[in-house]
C-alpha cells in the first residue's frame, strides 16, 4: 500500500510526527527498535556522514531526544555531544535535519556536557554503550 494511504487514514495528530520520520528515512537515517521491531517501545535512528553520528530516539510522539557526535569521541567511555535536543519527535528532528553539515560552517563543533534528558534504553549500561553498540552495527 503506498505510505501517502497510510498516512491518510492516520489521527491528524500523528501525521507530522511519522513525516519526519520519513524525512530521516530519506536522508539515510538507520532504524533500530527496542526491544524488538515487531513489539517497537523506543525507536532509535542513526545516521553517519562527515566524521560525526546524528543520532535521535523517541518512546512516544512527545518525548525525543537527539543529538551529535564525533566519531572518534564515540570510542570513548562518555561521549560528550556536539548538540542536543530534547521535545516532540516532529521538533527533534526537524532541529537535527537543520543542522549544517559536521565541519561546515555554522555547525556545533564544541563539546557540550552530557544533559539528564539526553536518555537511552534502560537496558544500557551507559550512555554510551548504546552509542558503541548502534555504532558496531553499521
Amino acid at each position: 500500500m503506498d505510505s501517502s494511504l497510510v498516512l491518510a487514514k492516520l489521527p491528524g495528530w500523528l501525521r507530522p510526527h511519522l513525516a519526519a520520520i520519513e524525512d530521516t528515512c530519506r536522508a539515510g537515517f538507520v532504524f533500530a527498535y527496542w526491544p524488538s521491531r515487531e513489539n517497537p517501545l523506543s525507536l532509535h535512528a542513526f545516521h553517519k556522514a562527515h566524521g560525526a553520528m546524528d543520532i535521535y530516539s523517541a518512546t512516544s510522539t512527545e518525548d525525543a531526544v537527539a543529538a551529535r557526535f564525533r566519531l572518534e569521541d564515540l570510542e570513548t567511555a562518555r561521549p560528550q555531544p556536539l548538540w542536543y535536543a530534547a521535545g516532540t519527535v516532529t521538533d527533534v528532528v526537524a532541529e537535527l535535519m537543520r543542522l549544517p553539515p559536521h565541519g561546515s560552517k555554522g555547525a556545533p563543533r564544541l563539546a557540550l556536557s552530557v544533559p539528564s534528558e539526553l536518555w537511552f534504553p534502560s537496558i544500557a549500561q551507559s550512555s554510551s554503550s548504546v552509542i558503541r553498540q548502534s555504532w558496531h552495527m553499521f
